[in-house]
């Protein structure tokens, strides 16, 4: 029997696996190969990577900022993508949406966290390459880190109204959220090392971060044609076979 999809709707599976991907991808950038890239680049050997924990056997302060930095570059290239792929490929363009939206969510949450309570990756990166930094400087950097989170929730909003107007944003943003958090979390539940810190990093990093993907309220776009996102078998094959693959990896724990 043929599945028939709504002018707007679109297929909610399709639409959870590509949320999958897409945080798979910001969770990979962040952790597997911005702090591990840098950690092998020093000549260290990485002895755990998690889905939100990571050790080098060689510290260095570089490797702080190799995760957040190179998944800005990852989310700065989704966000420029995303606005060159047309509406005709809705499926790449929602993909290219959610990467943008996680990173700037992600890094812009870590970077008000960070300068908040002195500590994470980007407080330790200014330390090693600066000094410690001022009270001036850090409120300056936690202001930075709201711009960036609030400029994620704007970015979302119209993005995924122009994808799908007012209401198909709204059903993008919730099943964007849940797909996407329900799979780190579960991934994370993994580890072997226990659920602990690992479970609640997953969640803040991904759901706690992008919690506006809940409570989108989309916007009119005028003279919009919308294409809805058909089932696409491939791509939830592709998310499931991903997703096993980050489980029994990162979401089980590299190294020691």
């Amino acid at each position: 029997m043929k599945q028939t999809v709504g002018p707007r709707k679109g297929d909610a599976l399709t639409i959870a696996a590509i949320a999958v991907l897409a945080a798979l991808t910001v969770t990979v950038s962040h952790e597997a190969i911005g702090h591990g890239g840098v950690c092998l680049a020093i000549g260290g050997q990485v002895t755990l990577l998690t889905s939100s924990l990571f050790r080098c056997d060689t510290p260095s302060d570089l490797i702080d900022l190799g995760g957040p930095l190179f998944n800005l570059v990852v989310g700065l290239a989704a966000f420029l993508t995303s606005g060159i792929v047309g509406s005709r490929r809705p499926g790449l363009k929602l993909f290219l949406i959610l990467v943008a939206a996680f990173v700037a969510f992600w890094e812009g949450g870590y970077l008000m966290k960070a300068m908040l309570l002195a500590e994470g990756d980007l407080y330790f990166a200014w330390s090693y390459l600066v000094g410690p930094p001022s009270m001036l400087v850090r409120g300056v950097g936690a202001a930075a880190g709201l711009a960036l989170w609030l400029a994620a929730v704007v970015f979302a909003n119209r993005s995924l109204s122009s994808l799908a107007g007012a209401e198909g944003a709204r059903r993008l943003g919730r099943i964007a959220w849940l797909a996407a958090t329900a799979a780190t979390a579960a991934a994370a539940l993994f580890y072997r090392g226990g659920p602990g810190p690992n479970l609640r990093d997953a969640f803040l990093e991904i759901g706690a971060a992008s919690l506006p993907l809940l409570m989108i309220r989309g916007r009119a776009v005028d003279d919009a044609t919308y294409a809805p996102i058909g089932r696409r078998r491939g791509v939830v094959l592709l998310a499931a076979v991903v997703w096993v693959a980050f489980a029994l990896t990162q979401g089980r724990g590299l190294g020691g």
